[in-house]
């Protein structure tokens, strides 16, 4: 979500960042086995902590909870601590050495952050992963469908994957976001979140 070459963030459908960043909460849960989910909630399947400053706080929550909740309140929830997450995210980044903090001034008086690639090395290289995936007939390694599934259901595909060579395999991206019932549910129930989202913000929104 950061430009190769400033380190701002890009611009995308308001709620875009939040809605991503609750669903890679969840995903990361899932993927360590500590939830399952069905078409209707999210259920703990293990209260084992993790060892994750930012993950074992949310498992606790996520486990006090009375009864199953669905995906789309957990990340209702999550997305509401967004700025949180965001910084937990961006601080690892920065110590490993992937992401660099740039501060600057603006009109002098406004301090503004940007994260540049510290060397590119390994963004270069996900994206690259990501998109011989694409343009090939490869089955995923089930992180990069995890991605590829936040990708896309955050309206991220048009910036990272561009060109006719893209445009001619959006099938294979749909296929691919959804290859894995379980993360295919998270995936689906961000990408619907934001579009209500969105969508209750133009019909709230007073005439021009």
């Amino acid at each position: 979500m950061l430009d190769d070459q400033t380190g701002a963030q890009l611009k995308l459908p308001y709620g875009a960042l939040g809605y991503a960043l609750a669903g890679s909460v969840i995903l990361e849960l899932s993927h360590a086995k500590r939830l399952d989910t069905d078409f209707e909630h999210l259920k703990i399947i293990n209260t084992a902590r993790l060892g994750d400053a930012l993950l074992d706080p949310w498992l606790k929550i996520m486990s006090a909870a009375a009864e199953p909740k669905s995906v789309a309140f957990w990340l209702k929830e999550l997305n509401q601590n967004e700025r949180e997450i965001w910084q937990e995210g961006i601080g690892r980044l920065v110590k490993k050495g992937i992401l660099k903090l740039v501060e600057k001034r603006v009109l002098w008086v406004f301090g503004v952050r940007r994260y540049p690639p510290a060397n590119g090395a390994e963004r270069t290289e996900v994206r690259n992963r990501l998109r011989q995936l694409i343009l090939s007939d490869a089955l995923p390694e089930p992180r990069d469908a995890i991605l590829l599934g936040l990708i896309h259901g955050c309206h991220l595909s048009n910036h990272l994957f561009q060109g006719p060579e893209y445009q001619a395999r959006q099938a294979r991206i749909e296929s691919l976001a959804s290859l894995d019932l379980i993360d295919r549910d998270i995936a689906l129930a961000v990408k619907n979140a934001l579009e209500s989202f969105n969508r209750a913000l133009v019909t709230s929104s007073p005439p021009l």
